[in-house]
């Protein structure tokens, strides 16, 4: 009954979210999982395809601290819609070009429409949730992200051997229905504070000012440098990994791959089990938490690099292959699930109420770089057919940033003794 009453209370806004996020996840998770396979025969190289793949993330690095300040200037609402809507527009563009340079400037454009939503709309989040309802907010939508996560990739692994492009048509129609759906049904939820700062001319805090807050805040910064590696572990699940079972699985599994299943399986275990989890460790120790999920994160991503090589040599024919990425899959998921909600609280608790837009911008700089890194390294290694040890060296990278987080309560806690 308990889990009930929470979902019913909460806010407006974040229902629409959920809703919002479960169709252009559904839509998007059609088109990213064949990203890569879609480029590989545009271009003449694996290095150009991870460059292309890499190079969004970067142009979004640049975007996400102007995003976050114009929201916590202008509103919330204003960023989502012009972003939603400037993004199905360069998706559509994707199908009508072709060659190297024309991809990249489209991916570069796609990067900075996309920076502008998330500090926004993570913004918004903590604009209408009191702290300790956060982590469960923020899991619910992860559920909502997720539920298309699971119907996503097996849509697109049947739509993509009709027609590649559809694949982006059906992206684009989905973030401009979304967008329709933000102006009308939204409602703005930028602090009174800063509304009442921003009627009065000269009254708003200088952007001078506002990176050297950002440039002393240690704790924001040491959160950022270690979430990097995990963002790069991110990226190769959802970037990478199909290159790496089609070269792997082949003369197993031939042109079918069971990546789309496994996306399945990891978005069908975050809508059934995310918000009971989120709720659990809803007043739990944010340290020791991102401490754990991140852990078990790690191991999973060493699993999945060791599976094909060790599986192969046994001699395990694909069905007994496909359960045991399912169980490897399955215990990954489990620790993204422990460790990503409690993130996005984090900053949110950490950010003073002026700046949280930006801070959930600063934030998220460590997946736009991450973004840019992973693919770049992984495109790099599998030109030099070392596709294992792209798994090795990330998996390694994020057990090591998962044991950072140990101290991480010290941190907040020493943090609170000085301002109080």
């Amino acid at each position: 009954m308990e889990f009930f009453k929470k979902l019913k209370g909460m806010d407006r806004n974040v229902w629409i979210r959920v809703i919002g996020e479960t169709i252009t996840s559904s839509a998007m998770m059609m088109l990213m999982p064949f990203f890569a396979l879609y480029l590989e025969g545009k271009v003449d190289s694996m290095l150009k395809v991870g460059f292309i793949m890499s190079i969004s993330p970067i142009a979004s690095l640049f975007g996400s601290m102007l995003g976050g300040r114009l929201a916590d200037i202008y509103g919330r609402k204003r960023m989502m819609v012009f972003s939603t809507l400037a993004s199905s527009i360069i998706l559509i563009s994707f199908s009508f070009v072709e060659g190297y340079t024309a991809f990249l400037i489209l991916s570069i454009l796609l990067g900075i429409s996309n920076s502008f939503f998330d500090p926004a709309a993570s913004a918004m989040v903590a604009d209408v949730t009191a702290p300790e309802e956060r982590t469960e907010a923020y899991g619910l939508l992860r559920v909502g992200s997720n539920f298309g996560t699971v119907i996503g990739p097996l849509l697109g692994s049947s739509i993509v051997f009709f027609s590649k492009d559809s694949l982006f048509y059906i992206a684009a129609t989905a973030l401009g229905i979304y967008s329709i759906a933000q102006f009308v049904l939204l409602k703005e939820t930028l602090p009174a504070g800063n509304v009442k700062s921003n009627e009065k001319a000269g009254t708003k805090i200088p952007f001078k000012q506002v990176v050297n807050i950002i440039l002393t805040d240690k704790l924001l910064l040491f959160y950022v440098a270690t979430g990097i590696i995990i963002s790069m572990g991110f990226s190769q699940i959802e970037g990478m990994l199909p290159l790496y079972f089609k070269q792997s699985f082949q003369s197993h599994f031939g042109e079918w791959t069971p990546y789309p299943f496994l996306m399945s399986l990891n978005g069908l275990l975050v809508v059934l089990l995310q918000f009971p989890i989120s709720s659990y460790l809803a007043n739990r120790s944010i340290g020791k938490t991102m401490f754990y999920g991140t852990l078990l994160f790690g191991l999973g991503i060493l699993s999945i690099g060791f599976a094909p090589p060790i599986l192969l040599s046994i001699g395990f024919g694909k069905w007994v292959i496909l359960f045991i990425l399912g169980i490897i899959f399955a215990y990954y998921t489990f620790g993204e699930m422990v460790m990503s909600p409690v993130q996005m609280t984090f900053v949110a608790n950490i950010a003073p109420e002026e700046l949280r837009a930006t801070y959930m911008a600063v934030g998220s700089m460590k997946w736009t770089i991450g973004g840019f890194l992973g693919p770049l390294l992984g495109g790099f290694l599998f030109d030099l057919k070392l596709g294992l040890w792209l798994f090795v060296i990330l998996g390694t990278g994020v057990v090591v940033s998962g044991v950072m987080y140990r101290s991480l309560d010290e941190k907040v806690a020493f943090r609170e003794k000085i301002k109080g």
